[in-house]
């Protein structure tokens, strides 16, 4: 089978430039067990390989062929982990060995793995909460990672996760900005703590779906027409909160008072549940302040995400998930708040800031990758990769996968594979 072939020899050669080749000095000394011994591939992927000879991934042959072989996207990765990966210290692999594996890390794939084949579910359509498939928001992921700089969104992401923060004086709800390691919390950590906070208030359970707005953008006068609530007036506001924070002259004050204009009312004087939207919003403001690490990331992120989702498909996608119960977002969040304060979890945060920061210095590469990955998303190809991965759920496919990049990352030799026909 030659999707097979193709796919098994993929994983043999990431694991060559991973782990060094015959005569190539491996780049970690850590060895995969007590005896040291490198377990075969097909010890690790025979959930994986079964879905493969079952023809499972047959109805991507054609793509695949074209864009990991034909245009070199195969060769274009291994480009990048043969670069990156020498760079990471034996602390680093170790820890994210223990997120793909789940050893004691407190936030493992496990964790989300279920939260995101939710998401995948709703976009596919053949989620049992949400009818038909949404494909929209991958639509504009795809124009996002195709037409948006590459290290604008990987360093956004790199931003968030290293931003850190202490409690400020005289607001014991509030937050400000902390120098890197000195920290009282992550930037991260405090907002998924206070949006499970203010998840498990019932005044603000339905916040989202109460919100008004004209369709112009401004707060609503009383009796006015064209007016917006629910999920349309979330788009209208989410596309206005993009289109200010990416404006050469972004002002924060006038954004605040906007929210809290469109907001406050709707919370009928409850002081808790406006103590806690203030907190969220607080935190919220850090990301632009022009004080903060992010504001250069997060303002080109925001602009892109303006200029390429311009019906804001994905804004939509996250109101769906926030206020349809069955879609999970309040478990999410408690598994997440379970989690995030743990010193492992920590540990897990810096070590994906260390890998973002290593390859945010290879930039040209990074783009390439993302061309790549822009391919693998094109709507025309989107559908059939979506069906595909539902197909594969409870097969054990993932966790195969999980283990066999494990492996990648601690062996100092690539694990043999036994050639398929």
């Amino acid at each position: 089978m030659r999707t097979w072939t193709l796919l098994s020899t993929s994983l043999l050669l990431t694991a060559v430039v991973a782990c060094g080749a015959e005569g190539t000095a491996a780049p970690y000394t850590i060895a995969p067990d007590e005896e040291g011994v490198c377990p075969a591939a097909d010890d690790l992927l025979v959930n994986a390989r079964a879905q493969l000879q079952a023809g499972a991934f047959d109805p991507l042959r054609p793509y695949l062929e074209k864009i990991l072989v034909e245009e070199r996207g195969l060769a274009t990765t291994l480009s990048l982990l043969s670069t990156i990966l020498p760079e990471l210290d034996a602390d680093t692999v170790k820890t994210l060995v223990g997120a793909l594996t789940a050893d004691d890390t407190g936030t493992t794939l496990t964790t989300v793995l279920p939260h995101l084949q939710n998401i995948i579910e709703y976009l596919q359509g053949s989620s049992p909460f949400v009818p038909g498939p949404h494909l929209a928001p991958v639509a504009a992921a795809h124009d996002i990672v195709v037409n948006c700089r590459t290290v604008d969104n990987v360093g956004v992401i790199r931003d968030l996760l290293a931003l850190e923060v202490v409690r400020a004086e005289n607001l014991p709800q509030g937050w400000t900005l902390a120098a890197p390691g000195e920290g009282e919390q992550s930037w991260l950590g405090a907002f998924v703590h206070a949006l499970d906070a203010a998840n498990r208030i019932p005044t603000l359970q339905t916040l989202l779906e109460k919100i008004k707005i004209s369709q112009d953008g401004e707060v609503p006068e009383e009796g006015e027409q064209n007016i917006v609530v629910g999920r349309a007036a979330f788009v209208v506001l989410s596309r206005l909160l993009a289109s200010n924070i990416s404006a050469p002259d972004f002002q924060l004050a006038p954004v605040r008072k906007l929210l809290d204009d469109l907001l406050v009312p709707v919370l009928d004087g409850d002081a808790e549940a406006t103590a806690a939207l203030d907190a969220l919003l607080d935190l919220l403001g850090l990301l632009v302040t022009e004080q903060s690490n992010t504001f250069e990331s997060t303002q080109a992120f925001m602009g892109c995400v303006d200029r390429h989702d311009t019906d804001a498909a994905i804004p939509g996608m996250l109101f769906d998930y926030l206020t349809i119960d069955e879609l999970s977002a309040a478990d999410l969040l408690n598994d997440l708040a379970k989690s995030i304060d743990s010193e492992n979890t920590g540990t897990l945060r810096l070590a994906l800031v260390k890998v973002l920061g290593i390859a945010l210095g290879h930039s040209d590469q990074l783009s390439d990758n993302a061309a790549v990955l822009g391919k693998l998303i094109d709507p025309t190809v989107a559908p059939t990769l979506l069906d595909v991965i539902v197909s594969l759920e409870d097969t054990g496919f993932t966790d195969d996968i999980a283990e066999f990049f494990g492996v990648i990352l601690t062996c100092k030799q690539p694990p043999a594979t036994t050639p398929t026909p």
